[in-house]
């Protein structure tokens, strides 16, 4: 049930990706403000400070008519890329200029060296860079496929966004050439460095020419298919506007754009690659420039073939060169072995190069909040409240619907009364609740409501969320089973597909299950016998509580205990919250309404009373020694 209804949401994104074309000249002035979306997605708004790039030529070959430099660049102060840079012997006139991004083949651009060696030998400039962790590149880009570092999510942060910028710094580094025409410059790559291509050529209109290959697909098959398990994290960005694909070839679009593709391909299907440029086509269609844009495919497996090759020369020979004469000559048996092409003695940078921890300083996070007064604190809680609605938690609606409830009564037990509660958090996904109150309620009571615990056996009686000890003389306490928990559990295998696969539809399984429980809030406030709400969490299902107590303000109040105290370190993933803040910080933008802490107060949440004793609430929050101890907050 879980992966079907995401796998709906997928369906559902990428059918609406570029839909409806607007006007052109509609089209036209929204260019500007969506790659500035596209850059933040991306995790590149606003641009770094374009820094001197340093780079240091190591060495040259002389191959004939042509001469390689070897070479590396600081695209990012101390974070070196390596590369290497293909042209003719003798150059007479500034030249067009290719930048060639590698895939993922371990051994980077000495696996991909025909290409940019047949550019360097027709007339070209052509640059290789090496990808992050790859080659002679330092760094990481398997950081949830491979390390479950889910705090990448809270980020922000996908490696793209370094391998995008060392592009468009070393298309900087080119246009300072003399030998290079700066007008006239294109980029491609195959498997991963399609993914940057697309990625570059959207974020860059430089550009003048882009070709992607065998990496061309869409949201809804890489989850359908599930090709999302067989792919790092540089293929994807962090969806925050629900784009596909075709909403990068709007921000290509009329520059020219071929797709090179293989039928055969298990990481990118042919239906999937054929709709994206179909897509594409009616937007360069609009401009009228249909035949800036093309797909060559060929019935091979993932990878390059002679057909698409020679369409893909033949594309850059039109477009960069303005020839109509097809290319003839394929690539070259030549080859230099690594050692002659390493950019470094030992085949990797400096032991003080910095792209090793480029994860955790590239995205700009801010400082710890440090107001002084309370206006300043007003004034910092309502920029952080948008930041976090309009990012975070931008499909979450600001008011919810009722849904449609069925409530069984279970039976009474100790003078309690307990009832089930059923209903669609979305359609086809199912919620339960499982409800605790005083057999004899005469009057409304407050209610005590947590999130299911993933690892719990059961919500039987309303356990499964901590909450089971409220006294019943107080209050009546209830166990939400989100997504991913109770009747819809899922396994360790199916749920790291679904962590990874969620950002790709901007959701993650954390916001989902935030989400499950605003509406299950919206289901027990039907009920006459409910008062007041409070929202309580223990470990990280804290996070639930927490930030369904930011979005919906009619919780009385928050009640956590021993919480989880940070999004790092693997937390739980919540879309680019890191940017607005981490759980101490936001926290305490629910003052003033009350916080309580069961047990004890973590050290990291001496930061948040700090701010409610700034905000003049200084009985704002409590500690209690256990949930037993709980009475509602005294006005």
């Amino acid at each position: 049930m879980l992966y079907t209804r995401l796998t709906r949401t997928a369906d559902e994104l990428t059918r609406a990706s570029m839909a409806e074309l607007p006007p052109l000249e509609e089209w036209t002035a929204g260019l500007p403000e969506k790659r500035r979306q596209w850059l933040e997605m991306l995790g590149l708004d606003p641009l770094p400070e374009r820094m001197p790039l340093r780079a240091v030529e190591t060495g040259r070959l002389q191959r004939g008519d042509m001469v390689v430099e070897k070479m590396h660049f600081q695209p990012i102060p101390g974070c070196r890329i390596a590369a290497n840079i293909y042209r003719p012997k003798d150059i007479e006139h500034p030249l067009p200029a290719v930048i060639y991004v590698c895939g993922h083949a371990a051994r980077g651009k000495f696996h991909y060296q025909e290409h940019p060696r047949w550019f360097g030998q027709h007339g070209y400039i052509a640059m290789i860079l090496d990808a992050i962790q790859i080659g002679e590149n330092d760094g990481f880009h398997h950081g949830t496929h491979r390390n479950s570092w889910w705090h990448w999510i809270s980020q922000g942060y996908s490696p793209a966004a370094v391998e995008v910028w060392a592009a468009m710094r070393a298309a900087d580094y080119l246009q300072e050439r003399t030998d290079v025409d700066g007008e006239r410059l294109g980029i491609t790559g195959n498997s991963g460095g399609g993914t940057i291509s697309w990625f570059t050529g959207a974020a860059d209109p430089r550009f003048k020419v882009v070709v992607p290959s065998c990496q061309t697909g869409s949201v809804s098959q890489h989850i359908r298919e599930r090709t999302v398990d067989g792919h790092c994290d540089c293929s994807f960005w962090t969806n925050t506007y629900g784009w596909d694909l075709p909403d990068l070839a709007s921000l290509i679009c009329p520059r020219p754009l071929l797709v090179a593709a293989a039928s055969k391909d298990t990481l990118f299907r042919s239906y999937a690659f054929r709709e994206v440029v179909t897509k594409a086509q009616e937007l360069y269609a609009l401009h009228g420039c249909e035949e800036n844009i093309d797909l060559v495919e060929a019935d091979t497996p993932h990878g390059y073939s002679p057909k698409t090759r020679l369409s893909i020369f033949s594309w850059f020979d039109r477009h960069l060169k303005d020839s109509d004469t097809p290319a003839t000559e394929d690539i070259s048996a030549e080859r230099d072995n690594d050692v002659e092409l390493s950019v470094y003695r030992e085949g990797k940078p400096p032991s003080g190069d910095c792209m090793r921890d480029i994860d955790r300083t590239f995205i700009p996070l801010p400082d710890s909040p440090d107001p002084s007064s309370l206006h300043e604190w007003e004034m910092h809680r309502q920029k952080a409240m948008e930041k976090l609605k309009a990012r975070s938690f931008r499909q979450i609606p600001s008011t919810l619907p009722v849904p449609e409830v069925t409530i069984r009564e279970q039976g009474t037990h100790d003078s309690v009364r307990f009832l089930t509660l059923e209903f669609e958090s979305e359609p086809g996904l199912p919620v339960r609740v499982q409800l605790a109150l005083p057999a004899d309620c005469p009057e409304p009571i407050p209610i005590v409501v947590g999130a299911m615990d993933p690892q719990a056996r059961s919500s039987f009686l309303a356990q499964g969320a901590g909450v089971q000890s409220v006294p019943a003389t107080m209050a009546g306490h209830a166990c939400v089973e989100v997504r991913g928990t109770g009747a819809t559990s899922i396994g360790p295998g199916l749920e790291w597909t679904m962590r990874r696969a969620y950002p790709i539809v901007g959701q993650t399984l954390w916001e989902r299950r935030v989400f499950d429980f605003l509406v299950a809030l919206q289901a027990l406030r039907t009920l006459p016998e409910i008062a007041d709400v409070v929202a309580f969490g223990k470990g990280e299902q804290a996070v639930v509580a927490l930030y369904a107590a930011l979005l919906d303000h009619d919780i009385a109040e928050l009640v956590l205990h021993t919480p989880a105290t940070t999004h790092w370190d693997s937390g739980p993933e919540i879309l680019s919250v890191l940017q607005t803040g981490d759980l101490p910080h936001n926290a305490a933008l629910l003052c003033p309404r009350p916080l309580t802490f069961v047990g004890a107060l973590p050290d990291a949440y001496n930061w948040t009373r700090a701010c409610y004793e700034l905000c003049e609430q200084t009985h704002g929050v409590r500690v209690i020694p256990d949930l037993a101890a709980w009475t509602p907050f005294a006005e």
